[in-house]
């Protein structure tokens, strides 16, 4: 039988071996860091759709104001880009809206984009946003 005496070198020569010793406060710390990490929010992941509909949107918008437009090309524009899923509106007022069998429900996810137009001859400005919708 061992003595106390020898269990004790025992137990000091394996603390003298290499490797980690995890004490269980230790394990549970990185337990507890491990899930605080995993529940922070996560960033939103945009679907190419929605980017594709935003680009349209801005382009809408870059050729509009390259040029200029009337409210009846701005509409033809929108419908032929969009379809009946867009509205239109200029300085806050509706000017083009959704076709009234698909109703915009709070539900949908809308994506809008908006800009501003300046007349040439009396520097009008014109605030235009265009809020597409999808089911």
């Amino acid at each position: 039988m061992k003595s106390n005496k020898s269990g004790k070198i025992v137990a000091l020569n394996r603390r003298k071996q290499k490797g980690f010793v995890f004490t269980l406060q230790s394990a549970i710390a990185i337990i507890l860091l491990t899930l605080m990490l995993f529940s922070l929010p996560q960033a939103k992941n945009d679907s190419l759709k929605e980017l594709a509909i935003i680009q349209q949107e801005n382009d809408l918008l870059r050729v509009w104001s390259a040029k200029e437009t009337t409210q009846n090309e701005m509409i033809q524009d929108t419908k032929l880009m969009f379809g009946e899923k867009a509205e239109l509106f200029i300085n806050e007022t509706k000017i083009l809206t959704k076709n009234e069998g698909l109703p915009f429900s709070e539900n949908k996810s809308c994506i809008s984009s908006s800009g501003t137009l300046v007349e040439k001859p009396f520097l009008n400005e014109k605030k235009i946003t265009i809020r597409v919708c999808t089911s």
